[in-house]
């Protein structure tokens, strides 16, 4: 949202949000679930958006069903799959908000090579898969479909909100939901602490107090949980996997310090900084796919 149209909405918001407290909180969290249209979506096009879309084309296309409608997977099979009985492990990749199955494939050439099936999806309301909201309750929901459908996963590789979404499905923090298992984890760019981007959120926006809180109180009737049950840090300690974390150090969409805050879960963190890549960049930047790719063969 621009600055000249924030500057409009937050009084009204903060208004709504002392005389309305409830149906603002609810209108919030649509708001905060809702990505903005494909034709909005402007950092990433241009050469970088061709070339990820290109490396699509080599992949098998499906639609997944899940509870809330379906999503499209793009398998990427190794060479020399049709003579083997049983599938190859698969790595699962995992993109975040406002973004699509297409820029996380730069990491398929190097695990196909590596002897892996590589799954990328679009998340709910993204890409070609269905549906107009996302949250985690839906993220978790789809990636448990997509993880059945090509078990079993070796592991998952993370940007952004994806990061999030597969904390809650391994941990289990979205009550109700099958469980996810792999045996790595690797996020870029994650952030630390559902609570903090809420937060932030809500201070961008100009909720008050008390249309803060309706929003929180939504997010616990939607999730199942209260949003402090997705902090990374207490996820990680529950599922305890060897977990690589790369992070740029001048990300300036998710700070550096939520890296730092991850790392702190335990041992079987690694921590991983980089430079100059920023938020989504990093994604095709060469020493971070090596580090993945390196870290997930193990």
């Amino acid at each position: 949202m621009s600055s000249p149209a924030l500057r409009l909405i937050r009084p009204l918001v903060h208004f709504s949000s002392l005389v309305a407290p409830g149906t603002t909180g609810r209108l919030a969290f649509k708001a905060f679930c809702t990505p903005p249209r494909p034709k909005q979506r402007s950092a990433q096009n241009g050469s970088t958006a061709r070339t990820a879309q290109s490396r699509l084309a080599g992949a098998e296309r499906h639609a997944i069903p899940y509870p809330c409608g379906s999503v499209t997977a793009y398998v990427f099979e190794p060479e020399g799959a049709e003579d083997f009985a049983d599938p190859a492990p698969t790595v699962l990749l995992l993109h975040g908000w406002t973004s699509e199955a297409a820029f996380m494939t730069a990491f398929v050439a190097p695990l196909t090579g590596a002897g892996f099936r590589v799954v990328a999806y679009d998340l709910p309301a993204h890409g070609s898969s269905t549906g107009s909201e996302l949250n985690l309750p839906l993220g978790v929901a789809s990636v448990a479909a997509v993880a059945r459908a090509f078990a079993p996963i070796h592991a998952i590789v993370t940007h952004s909100f994806g990061g999030a979404i597969a904390l809650a499905a391994m941990a289990q923090s979205v009550p109700g939901q099958p469980a996810v298992t792999a045996t790595r984890l690797a996020m870029i760019a994650a952030p630390s602490s559902m609570t903090q981007i809420t937060r932030q959120f809500g201070a961008t926006i100009g909720l008050g107090r008390r249309g803060q809180a309706a929003l929180e109180r939504r997010i616990h009737v939607v999730a199942g949980n209260p949003v402090e049950a997705f902090e990374g840090r207490d996820q990680l300690q529950a599922i305890r996997l060897p977990t690589l974390l790369v992070h740029c150090r001048d990300d300036r969409e998710l700070e550096f310090r939520h890296a730092e805050a991850l790392a702190k879960a335990g041992p079987f963190v690694t921590l991983e900084p980089v430079k100059g890549f920023g938020h989504r960049r990093i994604l095709q930047a060469r020493p971070v796919v090596e580090k993945v790719t390196r870290f997930v063969i193990g």
